[in-house]
C-alpha cells in the first residue's frame, strides 16, 4: 500500500509542476471573481495539509505557513511574509523526497487516534494523497480560468 500512496503524491507533484510551469507571480495570485483563494494559496495548502498529515510536530516549515495555508484562510487576510510559488515547489519537492523516505512500516501504525475517520497512518497518507489532487484540480480550473479572462 505505502508503495502506491507514495506513486500518488510523486505523480500528482509532476503534473502540478508541469501545471505551475510558466506562470507568473502576478498569475498564480490573482483571486478570480466568486472563488477565495488563488493559485498560491492551493499550493501553499497542499504543502501545509501534507505536512499536518504526514509530519506532525517536526516544524519542517516556517511558523506562519498554517496561518497563511490553513483550511479556512485566504489571501485577502494575509499580512506580512508570504512565500511566492517558487518556494513552494521547492518546499513540496523537498517535502516529496520525505515522503519517499517514509518506511513502509510506518503505514500500518494506528493513529493514537482516529482523525477525520482515518484509523491508521496510511489511511491518513490516503486521504492525503487525495486531497492534494483535488487541490490540483482547483489549481487547474483557477489557471484555466484566468487565462480565459486575460485572453479576452
Amino acid at each position: 500500500m505505502s508503495k502506491l500512496i507514495k506513486q500518488q503524491f510523486t505523480r500528482t507533484r509532476r503534473v502540478l509542476s508541469e501545471t505551475l510551469e510558466g506562470l507568473s507571480p502576478e498569475v498564480t495570485n490573482i483571486v478570480p471573481e466568486g472563488f477565495n483563494n488563488n493559485i498560491k494559496w492551493q499550493v501553499g495548502h497542499i504543502l501545509v495539509v501534507a505536512d499536518l498529515f504526514l509530519f506532525k510536530g517536526q516544524n519542517q516549515l516556517p511558523a506562519n505557513y498554517i496561518d497563511i495555508f490553513k483550511a479556512g484562510s485566504k489571501p485577502a487576510d494575509w499580512t506580512g511574509d508570504v512565500p511566492e510559488v517558487k518556494t513552494l515547489l521547492e518546499q513540496l519537492n523537498d517535502q516529496l523526497v520525505r515522503i519517499n523516505d517514509i518506511p513502509e512500516e510506518t503505514f500500518n501504525q494506528a493513529l493514537p487516534k482516529p482523525f477525520l475517520g482515518n484509523e491508521t497512518f496510511g489511511e491518513l497518507a490516503a486521504m492525503g494523497a487525495f486531497h492534494e489532487a483535488l487541490h490540483l484540480g482547483q489549481i487547474q480550473t483557477l489557471k484555466r480560468l484566468i487565462e480565459t479572462i486575460q485572453a479576452k
